[in-house]
């Protein structure tokens, strides 16, 4: 699996994956997005709370993104087989 994706500079990153490795990266952002939920319906801050959201929301994109090429994948390798 390959993904393209914007770094800070807002300038693409490619990043190569095996099947492995994106399933371990999907269930460690899992994790990690449930772990942010807890933390921030503990969090009295707001200022700190809303940072959390943001980052869960952007993780939440890259689990999102990390689906969508699987299935991308999935549907260029049926194309070439039909062929």
């Amino acid at each position: 699996m390959s993904a393209v994706a914007p770094d800070s500079h807002g300038s693409t990153v490619d990043l190569a994956l095996t099947e492995q490795e994106r399933n371990e990266l999907r269930l460690a952002l899992r994790i990690y997005v449930t772990d942010l939920r807890t933390e921030i319906s503990h969090t009295d801050r707001y200022e700190f709370r809303e940072e959390l959201k943001a980052k869960r929301a952007v993780l939440e994109e890259v689990l999102r993104r990390l689906g969508e090429s699987t299935s991308a994948t999935a549907g260029q390798e049926r194309q070439e087989e039909a062929r």
